[in-house]
């Protein structure tokens, strides 16, 4: 028997490329449910330290989120370690929703931020002495209207992926 004969009796045979391609098959099907299984937990889950540190940090955020009664001092102190819980719920992150959760959470603060400074400015600074005419302080209410409302959406999403 010659090479030619050999390939074509062993290898080439009906039953020799049905096993073939039946073997192809499985491995592409396995590779094809396994990726798709990966897809779902890189986009879907969030892993258990990413949810107990932004949990802490959101807690810390929810108890700052009363602007309006809370004097800048306090308000100061109780967001002191914030940025720390901010930068752990990113280290504890594995997967793409993880990294999520941490935007969300950071836009979070940074709202919260900026509408204590709005609130802060409107009910305490007159810069030179001036103060703010009635249209400007309506309209930077209606800023803070915004912004809380924008706040409330992230919370609300936070909380529902979170909880």
């Amino acid at each position: 028997m010659n090479v030619r004969e050999i390939l074509q009796n062993v290898f080439w045979s009906k039953k020799a490329l049905r096993r073939i391609l039946i073997g192809f098959g499985v491995v592409v099907g396995v590779l094809v449910v396994g990726y798709r299984i990966l897809y779902e937990v890189e986009w879907h889950w969030v892993s258990p330290g990413e949810r107990r540190t932004a949990r802490a940090a959101l807690a810390q955020i929810d108890a700052i989120q009363n602007v309006e009664t809370i004097s800048r001092d306090d308000f100061e102190a109780r967001e002191s370690g914030l940025k720390q819980k901010l930068r752990a719920a990113r280290g504890a992150g594995w997967t793409n929703r993880d990294i999520g959760v941490y935007g969300i959470l950071d836009a979070y603060i940074e709202g919260t931020e900026q509408e204590r400074a709005d609130v802060w400015e409107l009910n305490y600074l007159k810069a030179g002495g001036r103060s703010i005419s009635e249209s400007d302080r309506g309209l930077s209410w209606e800023k803070v209207a915004a912004e809380k409302e924008q706040l409330r959406y992230y919370r609300a999403l936070l909380h529902k992926d979170l909880d």
